[in-house]
């Protein structure tokens, strides 16, 4: 044999070999790189550091910075460049916070988990020129239109504004100001006509102070004596959107009606549709506040008593504000359970949170109505 030939069982050996180191370096690297992302993870910038100089990771962060700083400047240039209003513009910036404009000044407030969200979109409900549009895919969302009536509004011809298109109108009780409550002047009258000529009649009271308890009471009392004289009641299927209520609360308010009609022979009855979709809390802005006074007690504390007053005698509060009241006068987690009425007169409706009714103007006209007026739309789903 000539000992120049290759050994095949060597070339063989040395093959298998190789295949051994390398998969024991492909081990050994896998453990070595599990060990490095274990200790990276459990001892964060300090592991970093073992592979980076301190002045390597302060450029790493201020390459991020300038990076987070150019996306920003980026959503302002386009924002800007689109017609979008500097508030428009914040909003869609600080999405996780509700931003509103009061004496030149911008706020920011935290969004409450724990009060309900729209269902739909609110930019989808705009005014447009006086008319309040949905332009969203919510098929299930309808508008009731209506108007709020004071004596500040005067003698109203109701023939005139019951052929005005308007479905539903909502009286004003009074209002409770510098701890007393002083009842509408209009108050008999409107809503005397308003059930004659079968109009949807709701009541609202407006609050522009805190007071004690027994002027809540003196307020919701005239409330309740309104509606059971002239009539006004909710029917089974009329519900809040946001509050949470029972069946029952509405089978005793049929009851009530069925009552009034049976125990009323020879006496005029209640027209069909005139009923109540809740008593209205209308709260006044405070002229000053700030992001550190978001949850005032003293105004939390008399809305609550005020509800609970309200619900004691069976019917239905729903809180008017604007933005800026229900995020700093207001403490939203503690009267999550009440319907919210949304007082914004711009062209779209802004609230993060849900909503059963939003007033888009102080300076409507209506056919009938002297002077300008309260008018809102009712949102159903």
């Amino acid at each position: 044999m000539n000992d120049s030939a290759e050994n095949p069982n060597r070339k063989r050996s040395f093959y298998l070999a190789n295949i051994i180191f390398l998969c024991s370096l492909t081990i050994l690297s896998l453990v070595f790189a599990m060990i490095v992302y274990f200790r990276l993870r459990t001892k964060g910038t300090d592991g970093v550091r073992r592979f980076y100089s301190e002045s390597q990771i302060e450029q790493i962060r201020e390459n991020a910075s300038e990076e987070t700083r150019k996306e920003v400047l980026l959503k302002v240039q386009s924002s800007l460049a689109s017609g979008e209003s500097t508030m428009q513009m914040l909003r869609d910036l600080f999405e996780d916070r509700i931003v509103v404009v009061s004496g030149g000044r911008y706020y920011f407030f935290p969004l409450l988990e724990k009060v309900e969200k729209n269902d739909f979109e609110p930019e989808n409900l705009h005014n447009n020129n006086g008319i309040v549009e949905y332009s969203g895919e919510n098929s299930s969302v309808q508008l009731r239109q209506g108007i709020l009536l004071s004596d500040n509004n005067g003698r109203i011809d109701w023939e005139r504004l019951a052929d005005s298109g308007i479905d539903e109108c909502t009286v004003s009780v009074g209002r409770i100001e510098e701890n007393r409550f002083v009842r509408d002047g209009q108050l008999d009258r409107n809503c005397s006509m308003a059930v004659q000529k079968g109009i949807r009649v709701g009541l609202s009271i407006e609050v522009q102070d805190p007071a004690d308890e027994d002027i809540l009471l003196q307020a919701a009392d005239t409330a309740k004596e309104v509606m059971d004289q002239y009539g006004v009641r909710r029917t089974p299927e009329q519900k809040p959107l946001s509050a949470i209520r029972t069946d029952s609360r509405d089978q005793t308010s049929a009851e009530s009606v069925e009552e009034k009609e049976s125990s009323s022979e020879g006496e005029e009855t209640v027209p069909e549709g005139a009923i109540d979709p809740g008593i209205l809390l209308r709260i006044h802005s405070e002229e000053e506040s700030s992001e550190e006074e978001t949850g005032g007690d003293k105004w939390t504390t008399a809305v609550r008593q005020l509800c609970r007053i309200i619900e004691a005698q069976e019917e239905i509060p729903v809180i008017g504000a604007d933005l800026r009241t229900f995020a700093a006068q207001l403490d939203l987690s503690a009267l999550a359970d009440y319907d919210r009425w949304l007082i914004d007169h711009e062209e779209t409706a802004y609230c993060p949170y849900s909503f059963s009714a939003w007033e888009y103007s102080t300076e409507g006209f209506k056919e009938g109505v002297p002077g300008k007026s309260i008018l809102y739309v009712r949102v159903k789903e």
